[in-house]
């Protein structure tokens, strides 16, 4: 099957991607292919059954908050469609222990965290293992290790020693949440994303644009045309997007022929792909405050009287071949070069291979608007190509370098980054 632009993945990045090509530039010769029996990608939920009284509860395997400034594309389209939600308010938290830090030990915690949140985005490249250490935070007490997780671990799902100070936490610095809405919609956080796509493809999702229970084998871009492989047959494009995780296209689930560039691969293998993991349990009575059976042991040392579960759902994000992971981290030693690099797309001849979703969103990567906004910076650059034959001139970084010349990427706030001492080379990619 032919077309003009082929979508792979529809979750949040390709449900935008394909919203914004066929209503802001009128390409409607597309196809969008996902693997599993729905949309939504990330934003994938799972119910709780009580048998007793077959009540259902739905509960977010995946993204789970709408967060960001004021003017937030998800909390434009969570008012468009009436999503539930309520306001995340951190400081009324319940606790079952009252160890806590004393205050000059939150002071040397906080106060150094603000400041090097403050300036992060210029420092050189350290671990936040590394960074914290020089703030004088040094974890020793359990009590100590559990405050640094929360701030932490928690947040970027992966411990300091691993996470990019300069980048992860720079990331951090340029965001500022004027809204952090937790999702509690019944009906799922995908409910939004789900009703942007019934407004392309029919209330019932019966386009033929769009197939569904189809999975990506292979990617061939031997010949003039893209060539998807899949398990329902074959179609071809002059345009295909992938908007897979970094983590499926780490594990190489899908397969490309010819093998991708070397600059491209090393973007792909440099990122990392974290496990942000919830574990949900219904009780038939409510005993607490608040994976198996190692959840239960917690629960029984520390409550006398604790019910059997009635149903308990924990996500294997990491396991699953179709996602390998929660969202995008950016590890230690990772270039915004390297970055750049993992957005651009692959040309041979008249024929494109582009990347979307959080992962490549430079501002928002690991957040839903990263992949919202993916999806439309990408539609964009492919509308504009089609219809004007302005097809964008893709910037490789492609040798990694050593030189002291400042990097030519640039900070979100448009200053330029601190020098660093390895630095990409760019060259224009065709």
């Amino acid at each position: 099957m032919q077309s003009q632009v082929i979508v792979l993945g529809g979750g949040v990045a390709g449900i935008s991607l394909a919203r914004t090509l066929i209503n802001d530039h009128n390409v409607t010769d597309i196809l969008l292919l996902e693997a599993r029996p729905e949309l939504g990608g990330r934003a994938y939920t799972e119910t709780l059954v009580n048998n007793a009284t077959g009540a259902v509860t739905t509960v977010e395997k995946g993204c789970n908050w709408i967060q960001g400034p004021g003017k937030e594309p998800i909390l434009e389209l969570a008012d468009k469609w009436g999503l539930q939600t309520a306001r995340t308010n951190y400081s009324d938290s319940a606790w079952w222990y009252d160890h806590f830090l004393d205050e000059q030990e939150q002071a040397v915690f906080t106060e150094g965290y603000d400041n090097f949140i403050e300036h992060a985005p210029g420092y050189s490249d350290l671990s936040v293992r590394v960074a914290t250490s020089i703030m004088d935070w040094i974890p020793v007490t359990p009590v100590q290790k559990a405050y640094e997780y929360w701030n932490i671990d928690f947040t970027f799902a992966q411990p300091p020693e691993d996470c990019s100070f300069a980048n992860a936490f720079g990331q951090e610095a340029g965001i500022e949440n004027e809204v952090d809405d937790f999702v509690i919609d019944q009906r799922g956080f995908k409910y939004i994303f789900v009703q942007e796509a019934k407004e392309l493809f029919g209330q019932d999702l019966n386009d033929p644009r769009l197939h569904l229970d189809t999975t990506v084998r292979q990617i061939d871009y031997s010949g003039d045309q893209i060539v998807v492989r899949t398990d329902k047959g074959d179609f071809s494009a002059p345009h295909v997007v992938s908007t897979f995780s970094v983590g499926v296209l780490q594990h190489q689930d899908v397969q490309f022929k010819p093998q991708l560039p070397d600059w491209k691969k090393e973007a792909i293998f440099t990122f990392a792909m974290a496990t942000y993991q919830k574990i949900f349990i219904l009780f038939d009575r409510k005993f607490w405050n608040d994976e198996q059976a190692e959840a239960m042991g917690v629960l029984r040392k520390m409550y006398d009287d604790v019910p059997e579960p009635l149903d308990i759902v924990v996500p294997r994000w990491h396991a699953d071949p179709l996602f390998r992971g929660s969202y995008s981290n950016w590890p230690l030693g990772v270039l915004e070069e390297h970055h750049a690099n993992l957005g651009q797309p692959v040309k041979k001849g008249d024929a494109w291979i582009h990347f979307a979703g959080e992962a490549t969103s430079y501002e928002m990567f690991g957040y839903v608007n990263g992949a919202w906004d993916s999806g439309i910076s990408t539609a964009n650059a492919i509308g504009q190509c089609i219809n004007k034959g302005d097809c964008p001139d893709a910037k490789i970084y492609d040798a990694l370098k050593t030189c002291p010349q400042e990097s030519s990427m640039r900070r979100r706030d448009g200053a330029p980054r601190a020098p660093r001492r390895h630095h990409r080379g760019p060259r224009g990619g065709k």
